[in-house]
């Protein structure tokens, strides 16, 4: 959840997506692809959502960790299941909840953690 001039807004995001049905075999019926992320921001007052796809977040990754703070989202963590690698990177969200449109911006901090599901 972020806080920006006032409002409030839900934050999901996602970088994996199930195979298809017509992909789908008895093997591997519950395996996940990597797909480019989008962030939704669901506002909480009026019910309304929208999707936004940033170009920071394009490489598919899944993430292990987000923390909030006021009107930034922080992601830490991750990995990449086409090169099956856990790149060390540290993103920050940052949401404007302006009049209209919502304004988002995301950072790449490359000095961040490694971290794995163990």
């Amino acid at each position: 959840v972020v806080h920006s001039r006032g409002k409030t807004a839900c934050v999901v995001f996602g970088g994996r997506s199930y195979l298809p049905p017509t992909e789908r075999t008895t093997e591997n019926w519950n395996t996940v692809a990597d797909c480019p992320p989008l962030v939704y921001l669901i506002d909480l007052e009026f019910g309304c959502c929208s999707a936004h796809s940033l170009p920071e977040l394009a490489d598919g990754q899944s993430f292990h960790l987000a923390l909030a703070r006021e009107n930034c989202v922080y992601f830490l963590g991750g990995h990449i299941l086409s090169t099956d690698c856990r790149p060390p990177r540290l993103f920050r969200l940052r949401v404007e909840l302006l009049l209209g449109s919502p304004l988002l911006s995301c950072d790449v901090l490359n000095d961040g953690l490694s971290l794995t599901s163990a």
